[in-house]
């Protein structure tokens, strides 16, 4: 209880003091933020991902509350994650060996390499189909496993919401992040296309390497 005698602090030493209690949590907050980028370096490199990317999100995350544009920081923090998990699909080996084996039978049936079966087609060699049909069973599997490494990713970065979005309202996310690339790219420019000249079984494949 206070004594008439005791002496009650003016607003210049009530400013300091805030000025002291503000230094305070600014270094403590600092101080979180600098462990923060550590240990998404450290778990990056586990994780197979550039130390340098860590860093590059910490940037645009800053940059979401200083600009206030959140549709294209979502943007460019999901084409981020999904760069880093679409490398499972290049790198797994059971799909590696089925388009190998499906390439060989394209190769002994004299096809172009810019061409592959329909699956459909009655004269498409058996084998084909069941190395294709294979083909499809184990890329879904791996599209289960990119779900997970892209949500991990997010998670890893802070981007909870992101991921609980993609998890939860596949939909959701997929409307907004077709309005952020509509907003930031524009629509996509329509290609001419020409007529099917007959039903031959085959497939145009652009870009397909032998």
């Amino acid at each position: 209880m206070k004594t008439p005698n005791q002496p009650h602090p003016d607003a210049a030493d009530l400013l300091v003091f805030a000025n002291l209690i503000q230094g305070h949590a600014r270094r403590l907050e600092n101080m979180g933020v600098w462990q923060d980028v550590q240990r998404r370096s450290s778990n990056a490199g586990a994780e197979g991902e550039s130390r340098s990317l860590a860093g590059l999100i910490r940037l645009v995350q800053a940059s979401r509350v200083a600009e206030n544009d959140a549709d294209k920081d979502f943007l460019i923090i999901c084409l981020m994650g999904e760069s880093f998990a679409d490398t499972i699909f290049e790198n797994d080996p059971e799909l590696d060996e089925l388009h190998a084996k499906m390439r060989a039978v394209e190769k002994r049936e004299r096809l172009p390499k810019s061409y592959e079966f329909d699956p459909e087609h009655p004269e498409t060699p058996a084998d084909w189909k069941q190395l294709n049909a294979q083909r499809h069973d184990r890329f879904r599997e791996v599209e289960r496993l990119y779900d997970n490494r892209f949500t991990g990713w997010l998670r890893r970065h802070g981007e909870t919401a992101m991921a609980d979005l993609y998890l939860n309202d596949r939909t959701a996310f997929d409307r907004r992040r077709e309005a952020a690339r509509l907003l930031v790219f524009g629509p996509v420019p329509e290609k001419d296309t020409d007529p099917v000249q007959g039903d031959t079984g085959l497939t145009e494949v652009v870009g397909v390497d032998e």
